[in-house]
């Protein structure tokens, strides 16, 4: 695809974003790593009480020390699988992330039964 495809994309989703914006508590599950130096960067929250598991832009320089912390998400609540992160604002307040739909064995670090295998 041409990569005007996916710089349209980009504004169109962040353009959704912000005019149905929803806020909620997202943790850092994973960084992949691609070809020519790429990243990506995975995450998992919920919405509603669905669980939510995506993939939005590159990984954060220093990823290693960032991966399953809990950060501000956006989403548009016309769809939840459109997001990004805000790697600025690291959430740690457990009874917030709680609220925002994650259990106790999760912030402990314990297997959940919404566990997946993340891409290698």
């Amino acid at each position: 695809m041409p990569i005007t495809y996916f710089i349209l994309k980009d504004r169109f989703d962040n353009k959704e974003i912000e005019n149905n914006k929803g806020i909620t508590v997202a943790k850092y599950s994973f960084c992949k790593h691609g070809n020519k130096n790429t990243t990506t960067a995975f995450f998992k929250f919920y919405v509603n009480g669905t669980n939510y598991r995506i993939s939005v832009g590159g990984c954060p320089e220093n990823s290693s020390e960032m991966l399953n912390k809990y950060y501000v998400l956006y989403y548009s609540k016309l769809d939840p699988n459109k997001a990004k992160i805000d790697f600025s604002k690291e959430v740690t307040d457990t009874i917030e992330i709680i609220q925002a739909g994650f259990s106790k064995n999760e912030i402990l670090g314990k297997p959940s039964t919404y566990d997946w295998d993340w891409p290698q």
